[in-house]
């Protein structure tokens, strides 16, 4: 939306509506010309906002952006998008609009229009502001209408407020969870969500743009760490940066939404005054006072404003007592006239709480200075206004260090000292050496800057300055000049009675113009104006003033109020030109001098442009840059050259504003003075580039602006000349470049033979005009001279006036592909060097020339000076570009929409007879190999041409200009599309295991051919793989691996240097005797070709493992990763020895399949490669199951003492290479230390200290924290990627070798579920005395403790899933130089099993309890019983489930009982035939979110039997056998210690009632479900056949146990039970 505001205002469009992406308006053409672009949305023009550099993109006209704006209505002065002062455009122009008849109907049809929703407030009186205009439009609307346009518009001509309105979509801020509505966390509203905003950097400036978003008043508080509670969902926005002038947060720098490292105890938070806030102050405790009365901010009146209100307002918001407090208007003067009294006892916590009455009449504005509003001060100054530059901060004054310290910085100081025009900064502790910290270093301000706190500087105390370098600064005290080109010009301003007062002009004169610029140390007055110059002041009354002349100060000189309206007095003094032209033809060309110390001085033309001229023009009031001079071109200056290496972007107020090297700090002499040509008298404001814009004049001694009601084609062409920008650009689309406010309008009679505007009759027009807008062709100012064609030659550009060459030297692809694209070619076919085309003559202009190529201009591109080389004209670089074909839109250039050169123009061609030998024509002419696809689809955009062209080739052409061409026209009636066409490209791999492997074969001159392998590296085969999507290089070949191909041999020496995309981007040498070795051939295999890549780390040999199978890449699940598994992937990917196999996704979640870590695939190198081929086998697991890796290569210590000491080696592509020594430090040196196992670093070498190395430099920029576990784990370039000599080798030199703690697991590696383990770490040294620390990985688990002892027992009383992993031993002792750490003990591994028992099963009866386990039993039909399920379990909870016949399985019932023994039962209450089967119990628990289960029971079989009407007898029978049965089984369960009970149950058939005797209820049998202490606690049922041999060996006493038992039997006619 901040591009789509500005987008809104340049187009003069009202509010923005909607952002649209991905093409929503279709595909352009041609350039994509910015990319992203991040605005503010206060630039003026799309091209302000911060972007990549016009041209520079990686995208595609698919993602072509759009804007909606609304055309009719616009809000003004909101505090969103969705509020603020309303107007309307009408007749052509945006007219406020009136609030007379302004309601709820045309509040809603507003809101509808701009895409707000619903009014939420409508006000009458101006609420946001007010506008320029007195008079305005009345609006009546129905309020059905879709537009205000639509209601009944008529103009208003007597004076009217402004309407305004909120709109309900006006919020994306909110504070939740605060004590009211301008306190709490801050939440952001993105993506149709609310979301919190992290606290990292927030500070005051981000609470002030939340206040004045939320309408609040002045921040009291940052609040930090969720101070109002933790938020939900998403945090939307992290390490924002706010200046504290943006309108919204979402305005200020962050990164992108939902990117952040934070978690919601992070949540950031703010207070803001409810009630008053402090306007136009100089910070957040200083300002005008304003209350929210009735729901309105208003100005608080003066009239009975006094020390009491003071007090309560300073209170109020945060800012300790009052300071001063000023009953007229001290910060400038709000808009409103009527306002608000106040009346306070002086205790209130607020001003809400004191008296406030409305006052209708006119007042002056209440303003304070609380006591808390000073962060600066200046000290041993010799006024208020001058001495040591000090800041608040932690409590504490501190200095600031002098370094980059100069006038930008000083206007910042002196604006917030409230003090006026700087006059000097002082270094060098001018004003006496500070004491405390050097709070800010490096300070570097735009000048525009509230605060000096808000200029970029390094961290608050981080800084490498002594007091000695204490900045300090003088500014003026009584005067000041405002809104001029520099610091010695502008609107007059005088600090009188405490207030900044204008300066009226009725009776300024020279004298008075003396003493002000004597003032402010600016020499003599050059003229003064008594119309405004600069701009006018708010205010309409000022001050006259009256001076002698010999006055110091303005304040000496006779002042007096002057309370009628006045003009503005204006002044511009002698050496407000700090910048003066020397020796040229007018006043605007000239020798560039600069005035410092004291003295004038040149500019050195290194680096001298465009930019730098522009700067230069327009701080002499000058008009348009028209050319830069090098050389001494106007003579060479005398004395000083103050400035090198200038480097302006354009818009600096001041040359001196720019960046240079420091006054004085040159490598230049006078004969390299910088000169520049400005245009006198005409100046094009405003515009795109220096050839457009607002056309002004200079006319009789200031600039006007043209009045376009007599302009004419004439007059544009005359300024187009005059500036030599071509001719007028006569685009249907009217330009627009503003308006010239408060500028002199001008009309002009020319007779035609004027070279210049100013030559003709200038007129003042006294009415308001329209301004004339200018657009200019511009000058071609590039050629290619001695081609074959206009598009192949030696590269020529214009400079000065004057065509020059450019060298070769970095001469490349890229730089070619620039140049055909400026010269309006076809695609680059080769860039040429060593005056290919013929030496030049002249100037050799541009030198070391480095394009990326998608710029539009070779001027663009970054280079040496013009001017600036090394080089002859034997070396003037060349070009060969296609002339009459190109491909657009494509994803390279062997791909896209074709287009040909055809009667001057670049026409579409359709896809009418469009096919493959037409695509093999086009391949061949763009070397670009193959045809891939012929089509007329849409993939690569639709031109906006109608005409173009149908080709008919027979394929064998060796350009589309030899086929058939005819005119086709397209209507709305064809389908045709434009032919696109899709090549191979220019390079292939042959022969190898895929295409990211094999033999290189380039295409050249129509034929693929070898590349010559005697000068192959790893540069050009990591351009290879790149160009090809391969990934990386792994491996490169110069022999014949890949077999020696057939065809011809290209003898081209080919030269990357490894971050070209492309090998036609690559240098092409030819050898010096033109031969080459045959059985040399370039081969290479990249990491793609490979079945595992690591990704989503910071170096290729770490990352989430993923294997490649069918086209996808897909990840592994962790549950069987080991550290063998790993071996195999390291050693596949030359990546040396695995360190660890984490798990748990620690590198990330992958997407796509899941694969399993199986024995047969990671076998070896060879069996992995395969299952690539023959598939993995899939698993269950989830993303957050992907294993990791950390592999790390071989490291050595090399010509040092000891194994320990010496130059660092490192094993890499089976070859050994050094590291080299940028960024080297004692960090680096520990993990090498730890790595080798050679203890504690001692240091850490650079320079080769231990000799040079030989072979590749393998590491650059390494940076380590120190905790990494190998070097290659550290933050480093890409392997082999450096800019080093072996010069600088790295070295370290460590303690020596130590022994390595060693660990035992107890009882065993493997253990169950609750176990107890111990863990026992040993130290075998003479160093004893130290921390033992246990640490696990994956996860954070970490114990340590100190022992005298050679061994520590670390506990864990109850293990559970958890700690399952592997667990290692290190050690740490205090020596006498340093602290200790010995080597990482190997590590082991701790197997967490969960191991269930087999259940019982068992059968229950309510009326008596007989133990028995039975195999099968018979039941009646009709009849009920239960059946028990019981276990020992250790396992808190869990369920069991009743599985019948193996099939089906029962609803899971609870597990319940005591300590470790659980049971449950399954009742069945009416047995029928349906439950006849065999029964098993099956247990299950839920521990750590993973379910287990036991193995099933022994199985009982259950028989239903119909009815029987069996005897009394023969039921007496079976029970006596029942009982001696029962008998038995307790003399077994006596003598065995073990019990096989059955739960038996009876029936009574008969219909009697079983009655049990007294014995039977003191005895208590189990009457549903209290027996657990009867139940066997093994739980494992044995027959009455295996222990009927131990019956006879129980005692006496457990004879009369059973005789107890059997009396308590009841009898049945029928048994249930059959034994």
């Amino acid at each position: 939306m901040q591009e789509a505001e500005v987008v809104c205002r340049e187009m003069n469009c009202g509010t923005p509506l909607a952002v649209e992406h991905g093409a929503y308006y279709g595909q352009g053409d041609d350039q994509v010309w910015m990319d992203d672009v991040e605005c503010t949305g206060h630039e003026k023009f799309l091209t302000d906002c911060p972007h990549r550099g016009f041209g520079e993109n990686d995208c595609s006209h698919s993602e072509d952006a759009g804007v909606v704006c609304s055309d009719h209505a616009r809000l003004v002065n909101g505090t969103s998008r969705c509020s603020g002062r309303v107007e309307v455009n009408h007749n052509g122009h945006w007219r406020k609009v009136c609030n007379n008849d302004w309601g709820k109907k045309e509040a809603e049809v507003l809101c509808r229009e701009v895409g707000c929703g619903a009014p939420l407030i409508s006000h009458e009186s101006p609420y946001f502001g007010q506008g320029s205009e007195v008079t305005g439009v009345n609006t009546s609307c129905f309020g059905n209408e879709s537009s205000p346009t639509q209601c009944t518009l008529q103009e208003f001509n007597q004076t009217c407020g402004d309407a305004s309105v909120v709109c309900t979509n006006s919020k994306p801020l909110r504070l939740v969870n605060g004590t009211n509505r301008c306190s709490g966390r801050v939440e952001v509203y993105h993506g149709g969500q609310w979301g919190t905003v992290c606290d990292d950097g927030w500070g005051m400036q981000e609470a002030e743009v939340v206040c004045r978003e939320m309408n609040c008043g002045t921040p009291v508080a940052v609040k930090h760490r969720a101070y109002y509670g933790q938020g939900d969902d998403q945090v939307w926005m992290d390490n924002v940066k706010c200046t504290g002038h943006e309108k919204f947060l979402t305005n200020c720098p962050h990164r992108d939404f939902g990117e952040h490292d934070c978690d919601h105890s992070e949540d950031a938070s703010v207070i803001c005054s409810d009630h008053a806030r402090l306007v136009n102050g100089t910070n957040q405790c200083s300002g005008r006072v304003e209350v929210n009365h009735n729901g309105h901010w208003r100005k608080v009146c003066n009239s009975d404003w006094g020390k009491k209100e003071a007090e309560v307002l300073c209170r109020d918001v945060g800012c300790g007592a009052p300071l001063i407090s000023h009953e007229s208007p001290y910060f400038s003067q709000g808009s409103e006239v009527t306002g608000v009294k106040t009346s306070c006892f002086g205790n209130e916590s607020s001003l809400t709480q004191c008296t406030l009455q409305e006052f209708n009449q006119t007042c002056g504005d209440a303003s304070v200075v609380c006591t808390n509003s000073k962060p600066l001060r200046l000290v041993n100054g010799t006024n208020r206004c001058s001495g040591r530059v000090e800041v608040y901060h932690g409590g504490q004054w501190g200095t600031v260090c002098d370094d980059g310290w100069g006038m930008q910085e000083a206007e910042v100081v002196c604006r917030e000292m409230n003090c006026g025009t700087p006059v000097a900064v002082k270094h060098g502790a001018y004003y006496g050496r500070g004491d405390n910290d050097v709070w800010m270093d490096d300070v570097e301000c735009t000048g525009h800057e509230k605060f000096l706190t808000n200029c970029p500087h390094r961290s608050i105390g981080d800084h490498d300055c002594g007091h000695s370098e204490d900045a300090g600064v003088i500014c003026s005290d009584h005067v000041r000049l405002v809104n001029g080109t520099n610091r010695c010009s502008g609107r007059v301003e005088v600090n009188h009675n405490g207030h900044w007062r204008k300066v009226c002009n009725s009776d300024w004169g020279k004298k008075e113009g003396e003493v002000l610029c004597r003032e402010v140390g600016c020499g003599a007055p050059v003229f003064s104006h008594e119309s405004p110059y600069f701009g006018q002041g708010s205010e309409v009354t000022g001050v006259k003033t009256s001076c002698f002349g010999n006055e110091s100060s303005l304040s000496q000189c006779t002042l007096q109020e002057f309370n009628q309206g006045c003009g503005d007095t204006s002044v511009v003094c002698t050496n407000s030109k700090l910048l003066r032209l020397v020796n040229g033809t007018n006043r605007c060309s000239g020798r560039v001098e600069v005035y410092h110390d004291g003295q004038w001085g040149t500019v050195c033309d290194d680096r001298w442009g465009m930019q730098e001229a522009e700067v230069a023009c327009r701080e002499m009031n000058c008009g348009t840059p028209l050319a830069i001079k090098y050389r001494a071109y106007y003579g060479q200056g005398d004395d000083q050259v103050w400035m090198d290496d200038v480097e302006c972007t354009g818009h600096e107020k001041s040359l001196t504003d720019c960046p240079h090297r420091g006054f004085g700090e040159n490598d230049c002499s006078h004969s390299e003075d910088a000169g520049v040509v400005c245009s006198e008298a005409v100046r094009l404001i405003n515009g795109t580039n220096r050839c457009s814009g607002r056309v002004e004049v200079y006319y009789q001694g200031q600039w006007g602006k043209m009045c376009s009601s007599d302009w004419g084609t004439k007059k544009a062409a005359m300024v187009c000349k005059e500036l030599n920008c071509g001719m007028p650009d006569n685009s249907p689309v009217k330009p627009q470049f503003g308006e010239g406010k408060g500028l002199r309008g001008y009309t002009s009679n020319c007779r035609g033979n004027e070279s210049s505007i100013t030559q003709c009759s200038l007129h003042i027009n006294p009415a308001r005009c329209e301004d004339v807008a200018l657009s200019c062709t511009g000058h071609p100012t590039l050629r290619l001279v001695n081609g074959t064609d206009k598009c192949s030659g030696r590269v020529e550009i214009q400079h000065d006036g004057q065509w020059g060459t450019v060298c070769d030297d970095q001469w490349d692809i890229r730089d070619a592909q620039v140049v055909c694209r400026e010269m309006n070619c076809g695609t680059v076919q080769t860039a040429k060097s060593a005056a290919y085309f013929g030496q030049g003559h002249g100037e050799i202009w541009l030198d070391d020339t480095e394009c990326f190529g998608n710029e539009s201009s070779l001027s663009h591109c970054q280079h040496a000076s013009f001017g600036e080389n090394n080089c002859g004209h034997s070396e003037d670089a060349g070009v060969v570009c296609s002339n009459t074909i190109r491909l657009i839109n494509g994803t390279d250039h062997c791909s896209g929409r074709v287009e040909v050169y055809h009667g001057g123009l670049w026409s579409p061609v359709y896809n009418v007879n469009w096919g493959l030998n037409e695509a093999e024509v086009v391949c061949r002419e763009m070397d670009c190999g193959d045809p891939v696809m012929a089509s007329g689809s849409s993939q690569f955009g639709q031109g906006s041409r109608l005409g173009g062209y149908t080709i008919r080739c027979g394929s064998k052409e060796s350009s589309l200009t030899q086929c058939s061409l005819r005119e086709f026209v397209r209507t709305s009636h064809d389908h045709a599309g434009e032919a696109t066409v899709v090549c191979s490209g220019n390079v292939r791999l042959v022969n190898g295991s895929s295409q990211c492997a094999g033999r290189v074969e380039f295409y050249h001159n129509g034929q693929w051919g070898t590349v010559c392998g005697d000068s192959w590296d790893t540069n050009d085969a990591t351009v290879v793989c790149r160009q090809l999507n391969c990934g990386r290089a792994h491996k490169i070949n110069h022999m014949s691996y890949f077999g020696h191909g057939s065809g011809k041999i290209w003898i081209d020496e080919i030269e990357c240097n490894g971050r070209e995309s492309s090998l036609t981007q690559c240098t092409q040498r030819e050898f010096g005797d033109n031969t080459c070795n045959h059985t040399s051939v370039a081969g290479v295999i990249c990491s793609d070709s490979l079945a595992v890549r690591l990704v989503n780390s910071n170096d290729q040999c770490s990352g989430r493992v993923e294997l490649y199978h069918a086209g996808q890449w897909g990840t592994m699940c962790d549950r069987d990763w080991t550290m063998n598994d790993a071996e195999v992937v390291c050693k596949l990917l030359d990546c040396g020895h695995a360190v660890s196999a984490p798990i748990s996704a620690p590198f990330g979640q992958g997407t796509g399949p899941i694969w399993e870590a199986s024995n047969s695939c990671f076998g070896s190198e060879t069996s992995l490669q395969q299952c690539s081929v023959n598939g993995f086998n899939n698993t269950s697991c989830r993303h957050e199951e992907d294993a990791g890796i950390v592999c790390a290569e071989q490291i050595k210590l090399v010509n040092g003492k000891s194994e320990c000491s010496g130059r660092v080696e490192i094993y890499h592509k089976s070859q050994w290479g050094t590291v080299c020594d940028d960024e080297w430090e004692m960090t680096n040196a520990e993990v090498v230390c730890r790595q080798l196992g050679c203890g504690q670093a001692l240091s850490y070498l650079t320079n080769a200290h231990f000799g040079r190395g030989s072979g590749p430099i393998w590491l650059d920029n390494v940076e380590c924290t120190g905790q990494e576990n190998a070097l290659t784990q550290c933050s480093h370039n890409d392997f082999g990627d450096n800019n080093c000599g072996h010069g600088e080798d790295a070295g370290v030199v460590c303690l020596g070798i130590l022994p390595k703690p060693q660990i035992t697991l107890s009882p065993a590696p493997e253990v169950n579920w609750g176990d107890r383990v111990e863990i026992t770490c040993t130290m075998v040294t003479e160093h004893l005395g130290g921390t033992f620390v246990l640490q696990k990985t994956p996860g954070s688990f970490k114990m340590e403790k100190y022992s005298d002892n050679d061994a520590i027992t670390f506990t864990i009383p109850k293990v559970d899933l958890s700690h399952k992993g592997w667990y290692h031993c290190e050690y740490r002792k205090r020596l006498a130089i340093q602290d200790i750490s010995f080597p990482k003990g190997d590590s082991a591994e701790l197997s967490v099993t969960v191991r269930l028992e087999q259940p019982s099963i068992s059968l229950t009866s309510p009326h008596a309890m007989v133990i028995f386990s039975p195999d099968k039993i018979e039941v009646t039909r009709g009849s009920s019983f239960s059946i028990t399920c019981s276990i020992h379990s250790q396992y808190p909870g869990g369920f069991f489930y009743l599985t019948m016949s193996n099939v089906n399985v029962t609803e899971p019932k609870p597990a319940f009982g005591h300590s470790i023994f659980l049971l449950a039962y399954f009742d069945f209450p009416v047995v029928g035939d349906k439950d006849q089967g065999e029964y098993s119990c099956v247990y299950g628990v839920n521990i750590s979110t993973l379910s287990f289960s036991s193995p099933p029971s022994k199985s009982l079989q259950v028989i239903v039997m119909a009815s029987s009407s069996s005897s009394v007898i023969s039921g007496t029978l079976v029970g006596l056998l029942l009982l001696l049965l029962l008998l038995v089984s307790y003399l077994v369960w006596r003598r065995r210690g073990q019990t096989v009970r059955a739960m038996v149950r009876f029936s009574n058939r008969v219909g009697e009632t079983i009655k049990q005797d007294t014995e039977d209820k003191v005895d208590g049998p189990l009457d549903g479900r209290d027996y657990n202490s009867l139940v066997n606690e093994n739980g494992n049922g044995r027959t009455l056949e295996d222990k009927g041999a131990e019956v006879d060996s129980h005692n006496s006493a457990e004879r009369t146990d059973t005789e107890d038992l059997t009396g308590r039997v009841c009898y049945e006619l029928e048994p249930l039970i059959h034994p």
